[in-house]
């Protein structure tokens, strides 16, 4: 007979609104709880910038969402990536809590946000 793992528990949704909550130094940060309110700080974040890259000596449009351009007959398609947005203070340079205030994002490119990720890349 055979041996089936046991089953996860389904996971919990998030719901609620945007919490705040205070840093042990006194400053308030929000923070997105649900996936929706996330992709809507993140829409806010993309429009805010044009959807451009906001990384210096980047003029990278950086959309929305993937978007599938086609080419002539015969061609392959390509894919303009969807833009980040990333954190200007990040968790491992302001501790252990997540700041999802607007004035802590930048829209960012992909490439920029796996550079700036890896340390390759810093934005000030």
């Amino acid at each position: 007979m055979p041996i089936y793992p046991c089953p996860k528990p389904p996971k919990k949704e998030k719901k609620g609104k945007l919490q705040r909550r205070n840093k042990s130094d006194g400053q308030e940060v929000e923070i997105c709880v649900s996936p929706e309110e996330w992709e809507a700080r993140r829409e806010e974040v993309g429009t805010a910038a044009g959807f451009m890259c906001q990384a210096p000596k980047c003029d990278t449009v950086a959309p929305l969402h993937d978007i599938e351009v086609e080419r002539e007959e015969g061609v392959m398609p390509y894919i303009v990536r969807a833009g980040q947005a990333a954190h200007r203070t990040p968790r491992r340079m302001g501790g252990g809590s997540r700041d999802d205030k607007r004035g802590n994002l930048l829209w960012l490119c992909w490439v920029c946000h796996h550079m700036e990720t890896i340390g390759k890349l810093v934005i000030e």
